[in-house]
């Protein structure tokens, strides 16, 4: 199964000129002339990807991670992967080859969190390895048949089935999150469809021009139904850049008016995060007050922000502020034992439709 921990932030993403398709945030919608944001500013990984044996299975990882005031990556955290072999070790070691120009805050060099999207392309001779197999498509569209007829219990046996014998790339990856998340969102399973569409939102740019936009506009339902505003307003940038998909400059103003108009009559934002034990869990965050229930035993409680990194002290109740003039905020949690956490946002909002274009 996909290896997953709770709901991971997904944000604008930079392809690099290599095959092993990693992507940082460089651009993470911070103010550029603001200087606060690190960069690349040297690659050291090698341009092409080793032998994979004949084998067409792909891996991917969703990190997080520090730049430090040296421009070097630590303090790498896995959000979600591909159960893939290897795929949070590759990643981790793409981003340690990376040289960056630390973020600058009033004037001084600061350390900053951020996120890192790493594939692992396949490339064989004479043809690629972008494009689901016929029996992964012949799979699919029987289960959707199944889905359609509310025949749930043969759907997760056949889901099961075609995870194990054809979702082996990237395109198939997607695909089969997509999939699984209407399996999940028919029987109102919420935490399932959660993770689910959190992969193939992910994985979004493998997937066939109609389903990129069912996705995203999904994501856009889901996250602004959750209050993750940072997410909602990276999701209507996702529909305006999807190519052969007509999101015209009308609805896309009109949506993100709605989206400002949610947030606005959206004073207080609860959520719970359900720690498993040793994984972490990411929770991004739209306002700046926050306070943390429940969190007296876990190992990390972090607030990372493109230009601060904050440890806070694990406790029962935790209160903290983020600077007003920080953006692409979340909150880590990691603990020995499983825990529930309680998070309530208040304040000032932390995103908006500028700094969270994707």
């Amino acid at each position: 199964m996909i290896k997953l921990t709770k709901l991971a932030v997904l944000c604008s993403l930079i392809a690099l000129p290599t095959q092993a398709l990693a992507r940082d945030v460089n651009d993470l919608g911070v103010d550029v002339q603001a200087a606060t944001s690190a960069y690349i500013v040297k690659n050291t990984n090698p341009r092409y990807p080793g032998s994979y044996n004949g084998s067409r299975l792909e891996g991917w990882a969703l990190m997080s991670y520090v730049v430090d005031t040296q421009g070097k990556a630590k303090d790498i955290e896995v959000i979600m992967a591909s159960d893939t072999r290897g795929s949070e070790e590759n990643a981790e070691k793409y981003l340690t080859n990376l040289e960056f120009a630390p973020a600058t805050k009033e004037g001084k060099t600061v350390e900053g969190g951020y996120l890192f999207s790493f594939e692992v392309g396949k490339y064989f001779n004479g043809y690629s390895n972008d494009k689901a197999s016929r029996g992964f498509i012949n799979e699919y569209d029987e289960i959707n048949k199944l889905l359609q007829a509310k025949e749930f219990k043969k759907a997760e046996l056949a889901l099961a089935e075609l995870y194990k014998d054809h979702t082996k790339n990237t395109s198939e990856q997607a695909l089969f999150a997509w999939l699984k998340s209407q399996y999940y969102y028919h029987q109102q399973q919420w935490f399932g469809f959660d993770e689910q569409l959190s992969v193939a939102y992910l994985l979004r740019a493998k997937l066939p021009t109609d389903i990129q936009y069912l996705v995203a506009k999904s994501a856009l339902q889901w996250y602004s139904f959750k209050g993750d505003f940072n997410l909602a307003y990276n999701a209507i940038y996702a529909l305006d850049n999807i190519e052969g998909k007509e999101f015209s400059e009308e609805n896309k103003l009109a949506t993100i008016k709605q989206i400002d108009d949610l947030l606005a009559r959206t004073p207080q934002i609860n959520s719970q995060i359900n720690v498993s034990k040793d994984k972490l869990s990411y929770l991004s965050l739209s306002r700046g007050s926050i306070k943390i229930e429940g969190a007296s035993d876990v190992s990390k409680l972090q607030i990372r922000c493109a230009d601060q990194v904050v440890d806070l002290e694990a406790s029962e109740l935790v209160n903290y502020v983020i600077d007003e003039q920080s953006r692409r905020c979340g909150l880590l949690v990691k603990s020995a034992n499983p825990a529930e956490i309680k998070v309530k946002q208040t304040g000032y909002a932390i995103v908006n439709s500028k700094f969270d274009a994707s």
